[in-house]
């Protein structure tokens, strides 16, 4: 008897303990989880605060826009935010205030008892901030693992489904919504969706016999193979770039005439089939005539930046479009290459992305160094050669130079003869006398009259190349430093 009572003693003394331990390991699941400030308190502020408390208006110095506002002292000099201490913050008091001159939202309807008592929470556990879904680094989820009768049922009926990880995830959501994967489709109609994703049109006959011919296993990575070396899968593919880099823009503004940028769209489509690695596909796009020694694959690529619009019309402001055409160019960055509508931020800060204002005009910076004049001609541009016997001269040049020069001075040269860079434009002239900047574009001189080419550095400089058109011959020409009767440069006749 007395045993008995000391066995049933000792389970009784086991049974406690592992009791306590179990009560000790379920005391994080009993307690709540944390505030989710995306999915919980952003969208309260989104609905009853940032009409007054962000975006373009900050009354009472008070902006949530961004923790670093929220925290900041208002114009009561005080925060309306104090982390950790929900009873001292100033926003709580006028959310449960009985004043209506003071109680917030103003001459609104007041917030829910549970968003206060949510607001209060947040406040207490540090009133974090968070990162919107998108702008979180990538995670790799966990890949679902199917269980049970219905994975018993489709997976003995179907032994090759699913086939990689990405199946699995497809297959579990048709298990949450009570579907069922869709038959293996036929041959003939897979080849018809394949072609029509990889090159946009039908395969050829020759490649559609050869693999309806084709039983082996291997057959279907084959006809991919086929396909993605096919040139037409440059150009399905490239469209979606082009249609980002606005290729098929006009030139806009006043006249919308056409340009001539289809060595840039080739580009592209090489560039695809070449299968080009994305940072060099970006890189050359973006500064491939800052590269070292540049080829002309890598100027034709920064066609990526020349489709912005251009006003050549007669009595507009240069300086105006030249802001434009950088403007364009920082969205159409953020927007092609970063999935993200950055020109929200242009005029001001705004909830919806982690953007302020000054940073996209910090961001701006680093396009805020083009020549984009409005020329007719849109210059500076890359010039190709029509007749052969050119482009043969031209290298039967660069071949001289190599042996008389440095490669500096080569380099210098060729680019000259290929850009006819560096250079100053009519366009920028002014003082005119007895002259004008026809259509704002080109300088139009007649008898006895004089203009001002300003900031033209002629330091070290012992050669001055111009170009003009004279309608007759006979003509003199007189160039003088810093002023109408300055030092004299030269004299020539037209």
């Amino acid at each position: 008897m007395g045993v008995h009572f000391r066995f049933r003693q000792q389970w009784m003394v086991a049974a406690m303990i592992a009791g306590v331990l179990l009560l000790v390991a379920a005391l994080p699941l009993l307690r709540p989880a944390s505030v989710d400030y995306n999915a919980e308190i952003k969208p309260i502020l989104n609905k009853h605060c940032l009409a007054c408390h962000g975006g373009v208006k900050k009354q009472g110095g008070f902006s949530l826009l961004t923790r670093d506002d929220a925290l900041s002292p208002t114009e009561s000099g005080k925060p309306a935010i104090v982390p950790g201490r929900p009873d001292e913050s100033e926003m709580i008091r006028r959310l449960i205030c009985s004043d209506p001159e003071e109680r917030m939202p103003y001459q609104k309807e007041p917030l829910a008892p549970a968003d206060i008592a949510l607001l209060k929470r947040w406040i207490r556990e540090g009133a974090k901030w968070e990162l919107h879904w998108a702008y979180r680094p990538v995670l790799a989820p966990a890949v679902p693992t199917a269980t049970g009768l219905w994975w018993k049922f489709w997976t003995n009926d179907n032994h090759n489904w699913p086939r990689q990880d990405l199946d699995r995830f497809v297959l579990d959501r048709l298990h949450k919504e009570n579907l069922v994967p869709s038959p293996e489709a036929d041959k003939k109609v897979w080849l018809q969706r394949v072609a029509m994703d990889l090159i946009g049109m039908p395969a050829p006959d020759s490649v559609r016999a050869q693999f309806l011919r084709d039983d082996a296993p291997a057959a279907y990575e084959r006809l991919v193979d086929t396909l993605l070396a096919s040139p037409r899968f440059g150009e399905r593919w490239a469209a979606m770039w082009l249609d980002l880099a606005r290729y098929a823009d006009t030139k806009g503004y006043e006249r919308d005439s056409r340009r001539f940028i289809w060595r840039y769209r080739d580009w592209v489509i090489q560039a695809f089939n070449d299968d080009m690695p994305y940072d060099r596909f970006l890189t050359e796009q973006i500064a491939g005539d800052l590269l070292p020694h540049p080829t002309d694959a890598q100027w034709i690529a920064t066609g990526f930046h020349r489709n912005t619009m251009t006003n050549d019309e007669g009595g507009t402001d240069n300086e105006e479009f030249r802001v434009a055409a950088l403007l364009d160019r920082v969205n159409t960055t953020w927007t092609a290459v970063l999935g993200t509508t950055f020109n929200c931020v242009q005029c001001h800060s705004h909830p919806y992305d982690p953007f302020l204002h000054k940073e996209y005009f910090e961001f701006a910076a680093f396009f805020n160094n083009t020549r984009d004049e409005d020329t007719w001609e849109d210059y500076p541009a890359l010039r190709h050669f029509k007749k052969t016997e050119d482009s043969l001269k031209l290298n039967e040049l660069h071949g001289w130079l190599k042996l008389q020069c440095s490669p500096e001075k080569t380099e210098e040269t060729v680019r000259f003869i290929r850009t006819w860079q560096p250079a100053h434009y009519s366009l920028a002239a002014d003082s005119f006398r007895n002259c004008e900047l026809y259509d704002t574009k080109w300088l139009s001189m007649r008898n006895h009259s004089q203009a001002r080419l300003k900031n033209v550095d002629l330091n070290g400089k012992n050669r001055l190349i111009w170009r003009y058109t004279a309608p007759e011959n006979g003509g003199r020409c007189t160039l003088r430093l810093d002023r109408p009767d300055g030092p004299l440069l030269l004299t020539t006749v037209l």
